[in-house]
């Protein structure tokens, strides 16, 4: 009886030992890097130390995983540089850390036990240094806006389905927060972008 109680404790153990796999599951991983157009240098840096580049996009970059988050900058001719920050862990305000231009798939999912994991594909839309008219200003702004609102969405739902009941209401609260600090920074580029003169 007793080497049969040892022997189940051991086999919960190994059980939740299971639910850590995706933890510890290799130091190193690949993020896909894209942007919008193609063809730009992006540079990834940590703790100001260059740790990964893609020259030109699209392309993928080999990263060891790490808490801290990653910033990127990425130059193409024409465009004003783009600027953003990945996270390495499940923040709802990483929403609003993206400074200069969007992202997609920036959110980690710390409910899949990923902590450590960076989104395996990011994508910036770089914005043009002079548009065409007021209008194709206008709308390049306008899609930005609708693209990051959508992504916004699949954030909520995903902070709705997969927190604790203690935190929900936190998780979305930062999440509303870091909205309104990217929707408020895609107005103030609307606004700073050059037009060519009529």
């Amino acid at each position: 009886m007793h080497r049969l109680l040892v022997l189940l404790l051991l086999a919960a153990g190994l059980l939740g030992l299971g639910g850590c796999a995706t933890i510890v599951s290799g130091t190193t991983q690949t993020i896909g890097v894209n942007t919008d157009p193609e063809g730009a240098d992006c540079q990834f840096t940590r703790k100001g130390k260059l740790v990964g580049r893609v020259n030109p996009t699209p392309g993928t970059v080999q990263m060891g995983k790490d808490y801290e988050s990653v910033a990127v900058l990425c130059r193409k001719e024409g465009f004003d540089d783009t600027a953003g920050v990945i996270g390495s862990e499940f923040q709802a305000m990483t929403l609003g850390n993206i400074l200069l231009g969007g992202v997609i798939g920036v959110v980690v999912d710390a409910a899949s036990g990923a902590m450590m994991k960076y989104p395996e594909t990011v994508t910036f839309t770089l914005i043009p240094k002079l548009f065409d008219s007021d209008a194709a200003r206008d709308k390049f702004f306008a899609d930005m806006r609708d693209t990051f609102l959508g992504e916004y969405a699949e954030v909520v739902a995903r902070i709705k389905q997969k927190c604790a009941p203690e935190a929900c209401e936190n998780e979305l609260k930062a999440a509303e927060a870091g909205r309104d600090s990217r929707l408020a920074e895609i107005e103030k580029r609307r606004l700073l972008a050059k037009v060519k003169p009529a």
